[in-house]
């Protein structure tokens, strides 16, 4: 349940956000208008238009970022990408929704004794699936393409992710004391059940205006990759040393409780503050290829799911028993996605798993798994390749940059990216910044062989 309030404040924000381009930078009002979208706006509110997909705080401030700029600097988000893969997984992620209802045109019976009738999919359905890929996937990333060109522009991308984390602390902190009831305060309904706020060990996890607790971690755990990489390049940040910072958003991660994205600043935070960016990169990489292989090898059964709970089990009993209960689900839904691999099953839960009465008793936490059960491996790729590929092309044209500062902000964005998509195999997608953030890193790529090729011809020059 929504409020009317909230309606008013998403419905008042679409001017706010387009006009934050006529008093600021280009770069600085999409960072300002992307993140503080995530931060404020309230969450379950969306605005549907005819044949377009739902428009909430997590898509609708990418279209008002295409509008502003079309008014502001049409010349910067009206020339096509160059690379055509961007251009081919584009189609393919309107293509796949449309495949998908193509093979989805049959009605299903769900229960033992047919109670649940589910009718099959057809062309208006598969363009919808289609199309909210596309704004929820690649319109973020085309933005991120066209708007964060320079090594300056990368630069504010990591300093306005820090100082948006530096920026929630308070509000966490509230609701570290109080249980999260901000979204609840302000605008009179909760965005998600109170049950998984609460912490085994006592206390809150905090959410305040986000969509769970775990992408309110994920997002301090963001914000503390960047406070690291930004300490290896400067000393201050709005006035602040950033070493300071970076531990202060440190700790206030290990409060928010969550064991994933503690997991990842622990192991990430010694790797970004002591190794270059090479070695950064090689182990962004390796992760980037396992999250290509673990549908294919999930898939296949070849995954040693029996020996990844046995190395939970020695470590904590309860989290083997939280990884074997997303293990037996994922096995159900993989049972039923093997059935229909290539473009899945579609929506209305025709992917999902349901008993004897007919009603749904699949839990679907990885985006990973929502992807090939409801899209097949078209969908999952639609969805992977654009947090992936700008993985592969940093490592390739890292060495093509002029100087050292613009290698250690590249590769930590790089490797925060690849982390983030890593998230996606347990965890669902929370918002669409990671996109923003993959398709700035393919555009800087770009530039850096364009730059150096310029470097070169004035060398040439007598």
């Amino acid at each position: 349940m929504t409020s009317t309030f909230a309606e008013i404040v998403l419905g008042l924000s679409i001017p706010l956000m387009v006009g934050v381009f006529f008093v600021m930078p280009p770069v600085r009002a999409a960072l300002v208008v992307a993140l503080g979208s995530e931060m404020f706006l309230p969450e379950l509110v969306t605005f549907k238009l005819p044949l377009m997909p739902y428009f909430g705080k997590h898509t609708l401030p990418y279209l008002c970022i295409l509008i502003a700029c079309l008014l502001r600097c049409p010349g910067r988000v009206t020339k096509p990408p160059k690379e055509k893969w961007i251009l081919l997984l584009a189609l393919l992620s309107i293509a796949g929704g449309v495949l998908t209802s193509i093979y989805n045109t049959d009605p299903l019976l769900f229960g033992k004794e047919g109670q649940v009738f589910v009718p099959g999919l057809n062309i208006k359905d598969g363009f919808f699936m289609g199309i909210s890929t596309f704004v929820a996937t690649y319109l973020p990333f085309y933005l991120g393409y066209a708007l964060f060109r320079k090594s300056d522009d990368l630069d504010k991308l990591a300093s306005g992710l820090a100082i948006a984390g530096l920026l929630y602390i308070p509000f966490a902190l509230v609701e570290l004391r109080l249980s999260p009831q901000w979204h609840r305060w302000i605008y009179g309904y909760a965005q998600h059940g109170f049950v998984q706020t609460l912490r085994p060990g006592g206390g809150y996890r905090p959410m305040v205006f986000m969509p769970h607790g775990l992408a309110l971690a994920q997002f301090f755990m963001v914000a503390t990759f960047c406070l690291v990489v930004l300490a290896k390049c400067r000393r201050t940040l709005v006035g602040l040393p950033i070493r300071f910072l970076a531990w202060t958003q440190f700790v206030v991660l290990l409060a928010c409780k969550s064991f994933g994205a503690i997991t990842f600043a622990v192991l990430g935070v010694p790797l970004l503050a002591l190794s270059k960016p090479k070695r950064q990169l090689r182990v962004a990489v390796v992760l980037a290829w396992i999250v290509l292989c673990y549908p294919l090898l999930r898939l296949s059964g070849i995954f040693p799911v029996a020996r990844m709970l046995d190395a939970f089990a020695s470590v904590q009993a309860q989290r083997a028993d939280s990884l074997a209960f997303r293990f037996r689900h994922e096995d159900a839904l993989l049972a039923r996605a093997r059935e229909r691999v290539l473009f899945g099953w579609g929506q209305y839960d025709r992917n999902l798993v349901h008993n004897d009465q007919g009603r749904v008793v699949s839990v679907t936490d990885g985006h990973w798994i929502i992807c090939v059960s409801a899209n097949g491996l078209a969908g999952f790729i639609s969805n992977f390749a654009p947090l992936l590929i700008p993985v592969f092309l940093t490592r390739r044209h890292l060495a093509l940059l002029a100087d050292e500062k613009s290698k250690l902000v590249m590769a930590g964005l790089a490797f925060t990216l690849t982390i983030l998509t890593v998230d996606l195999i347990p965890n669902g997608l929370w918002n669409s910044y990671p996109f923003l953030i993959g398709g700035a890193l393919t555009r800087r790529s770009r530039e850096a062989k364009a730059e150096l090729g310029e470097r070169e011809s004035i060398v040439a020059v007598p």
